[in-house]
Order: structure tokens, then sequence, then C-alpha cells
């Protein structure tokens, strides 16, 4: 019961996530209020969200602690989706503080620009005193605003005192962030951008983690002699709540495999609940008036949408059943309404 449970979790990710990452896409439905909405959302007492947090980051914070001597200034990189909530509070007090600091809000492309840019600056500027944060989409490679990145960057080397670096004639720069909010993607357009190459430097990819260590540095500019630290993602487990948690995984930022796929579905569930957006009923094709349950939700995604096919190839391709499979998760989903009455 379990894997048809995860798959069906996974099926409200697939289905759902499309509109969540664009965020500005989802519409409310004329369905009636969904009635019975929870007041606030908890995990089970016994389940600790912090296990979702690999022990090898505190490693690597520390190793990035100990570059900062040979760093002119850090650029952070963050997903604009959750603009707030996300950010690791770390960089600011350690790393911030110390070297001059550009905020790069990655990923503008999946929110509404219009309706959120001004807001987030003005956050920033009265809350924390930031005032240089740009905005990119580097998957895109816009060359526009990888220049307002050179652009911010190159004013502030050239107008802050460098101090023990005075005498280098190079810069260089450490990229931090937290895990999949574009740092690699970053520093590849970046160096495309300036140097004519189209082949990548570092790593990235379309999960967290790829980078899992401080990185040699790579060259992005030659005049001035610009270097770039790429960095792995890093995240704080002990300052954070279960709705930023949440919110972290429902955007990719933790490891999914690292997940609780029902949890994080429930949560996206609860969030669309509370909002007013009964639009998932549309989005997965399923009947019946919104619910606050994700069982109840999950048995009529089972019931209406996994099919004798989608069975087939999701236990043979795992080589756990045979050719009784379908049969077998038939006789599951069957059942499944007797543990949920």
């Amino acid at each position: 019961m379990s894997v048809l449970v995860n798959a069906a979790a996974r099926n409200v990710f697939s289905r759902l996530l499309p509109s969540v990452r664009h965020i500005t896409t989802l519409e409310t439905t004329s369905a009636d209020p969904c009635p019975d909405l929870r007041d606030e959302y908890s995990l089970p007492p016994n389940f600790d969200y912090r296990v979702w947090f690999p022990m090898h980051m505190s490693v690597q914070m520390k190793k990035m602690e100990g570059k900062l001597r040979s760093v002119d200034l850090i650029v952070e990189v963050h997903d604009a989706r959750i603009p707030v909530s996300g950010r690791n509070s770390t960089f600011l007090k350690q790393f911030c503080s110390i070297r001059p600091h550009v905020l790069v809000m990655n990923k503008m492309d999946l929110i509404n620009m219009k309706k959120y840019r001004q807001p987030i600056e003005d956050y920033y500027r009265h809350e924390h005193g930031i005032t240089n944060i740009i905005w990119t989409d580097c998957k895109r490679r816009h060359g526009r605003a990888l220049s307002n990145v050179q652009k911010a960057v190159l004013d502030i080397l050239t107008h802050e005192p460098r101090f023990n670096r005075t005498v280098k004639t190079e810069f260089q720069i450490m990229v931090v962030g937290i895990p999949n909010v574009g740092k690699s993607s970053l520093i590849n357009t970046w160096r495309s951008h300036n140097m004519g190459t189209k082949k990548s430097a570092v790593v990235e990819g379309a999960r967290p983690g790829v980078t899992v260590r401080v990185q040699n540095r790579v060259r992005v500019l030659d005049k001035p002699p610009m270097y770039v630290l790429d960095t792995p993602g890093v995240l704080s487990p002990s300052t954070r709540n279960v709705h930023e948690v949440m919110k972290l995984a429902l955007c990719d930022l933790i490891l999914e495999s690292a997940t609780n796929p029902r949890y994080v579905a429930d949560y996206l569930l609860y969030w669309l609940n509370r909002t007013g957006d009964y639009s998932y009923i549309k989005h997965l094709e399923i009947p019946g008036e919104p619910t606050d349950d994700i069982d109840k939700l999950l048995i009529r995604i089972c019931s209406t949408k996994v099919s004798d096919e989608y069975l087939l190839n999701y236990f043979w391709n795992r080589s756990s059943l045979r050719f009784n499979s379908v049969g077998v998760a038939l006789r599951q989903i069957n059942g499944l309404e007797s543990f949920y009455p």
C-alpha cells in the first residue's frame, strides 16, 4: 500500500508542480470552499524533518569560511519563488558581514515580477539594509541579466576597500546559496557570456546536491581578471520551521530521495486550500469536491488515474514484482478504501 501511496503522491507533484513552480498561473476555481480546513499544518510528533538535511553541509560551511580571506566579494544566489523564508541566515551573519555582498534572485521567470519585485526589494532594503539585488534567469542565459550581475559586481569591487587583498591583481568571488538555486548555472552562464565558450566549467543539474564540495576557481572575465569559487548548497536546519522546510521541498531545494513525498504532497494540498485555490481538482482530472485529507485525495487519484498499463510499468521497472504485479496492485487499490472509511 505504501508503494502506491508514494506513487500517487509523486503523481500529485508531477501534475501540480508545473503550476506551483509558475506560481502566477494557478487559478482559483468556482468550486465551493473546502470544508473542515486545518487551522495549521503539522507533521507526526515522532517525525524529525532535520533528517532531510545532510550532515556534510556543516563541514562544507567551515571550509567556505576558511576561504574568506582570499575572497573579495560574496554573491549569494537564491530562488525568487521563496525570497525570504528559504535563505540561510548564516550567509548574512558569517560571510556578508565580512565581505561585500550581492544578492541574486534567480528563476525570476517563475514569479510575477510586476507584482512581487518591488515588495521583495523593499523588504530587504528596510529589514536587512540590502540594496544590491539582481534578478536573473540563468537557465535561459539572458545576456541583460548577466550584464546586470557583472556591473553590480564590478561597481562594488572598484569602490570597496580590499584590505588584505590590496596587492592582488585579480578579483576573486565566492558564490554561495542553498541547494539547487542555480549557483553553478550562474557561473557557467557568466563564463560563457564573457569568454565565448559553451563548455561548462562546473557541473550543474536539476536536483540539489550536484556540487558537494568547494570547487577550484573558475575564470569568468579577462579584464579585469576575475575568478569565481563554486560552493555546495548549504541549508541550516536548526533555524527552520515546518512551513519553511516544506516550501524548500516543494521547490526542489531538498533532495527528493531524502524527503517523504506524502508529507510534501499533504503540505501542497494544505497550502492550496488555505489560499482558496481548488484548481488541483481540474489539474488532476479527478471527480468530487475539494478535500483537506491527503489520504482521501490519493485514493481518488489511484482509483481514477492508475491504469493497468501504468501499474505494469511502475512495478516492472522496479523489478520487485513479476507478471502478476497488475493484479496485486489492483487488489491493493481496491482495499485502500477499507483503511480510510
